[in-house]
């Protein structure tokens, strides 16, 4: 080719994907289609999609935060769940299926149900450590009072020097239990405190989202980008053709 025509191979391609535009039309819009269909028979779309979101807060333990575990314990519903940790603290319970109402009923019994384990746990959970809190109270009136009786006996003039020994070693020892028992309870309380409590954030039903706009948008651009390629390598195919057989 002579430098001459090789400045104007752009205007040759361009003038031969005008003649075939043809190909403009056809291309995208099935690539457009079969992305549409594709992308329907991969996710088997199900017409309606139920979700909810549900804050677990200071339940830690794995039988109501692993996923595994949660579905393990799910009660018998007729659609398809899955249930996923997008965070730590929460848990994502998604139903499908094709009837809004079934959806919506096993979405609510699931939901219903795992919430009134949470409830329960939690409300065991913070009984155990009020129980605990108030055995902690009355160990320290319990010691303050030994600590008040050695005092008072300290006090007295009529204590022997092995009286005064042993009352002295007594009343230390209570002093430093008081002080881990008072440290304890303080830090009980910090948790009783900062506790939170499990609760359902969302629970909803709606018509699932089906990405055909965004199927059918990729397959046209898909499709344009193949049908430069494909008219790119028609044209090279002809002009090798012209050149070799004249």
């Amino acid at each position: 080719m002579s430098a001459e025509k090789q400045r104007f191979v752009l205007y040759e391609y361009l003038s031969y994907f005008w003649k075939k535009k043809i190909w403009f039309v056809i291309i995208p819009p099935v690539m457009a289609l079969l992305m549409f269909f594709g992308v329907q028979l991969v996710m088997n779309h199900a017409k309606y999609t139920g979700k909810a979101l549900v804050f677990t807060g200071s339940i830690n333990v794995s039988d109501l935060t692993n996923p595994d575990n949660i579905m393990a314990q799910l009660p018998n519903v007729k659609n398809t769940v899955d249930i996923v940790v997008p965070e730590e603290k929460y848990v994502k319970i998604t139903v499908k299926g094709n009837d809004e109402k079934s959806v919506q009923q096993d979405l609510h019994t699931i939901v219903a149900d795992y919430n009134e384990k949470l409830q329960r746990h939690s409300k065991e959970r913070l009984d155990v450590t009020n129980t605990y809190l108030n055995s902690l109270d009355e160990r320290t009136k319990t010691l303050q009072a030994l600590i008040d009786r050695y005092n008072e006996k300290l006090n007295s003039s009529s204590l022997t020097p092995q009286q005064i020994e042993s009352t002295t070693d007594l009343l230390v020892e209570a002093q430093n239990d008081l002080t881990k028992t008072m440290e304890t309870a303080n830090r009980v309380r910090g948790d009783l405190a900062f506790y939170e409590k499990p609760s359902v954030l969302s629970e909803v039903v709606a018509p699932s989202k089906s990405y055909a706009k965004e199927s059918i948008a990729s397959g046209l651009v898909f499709g344009v980008f193949l049908t430069f390629i494909f008219l790119t390598l028609m044209k090279y195919v002809f002009d090798a053709r012209r050149y070799y057989h004249g």
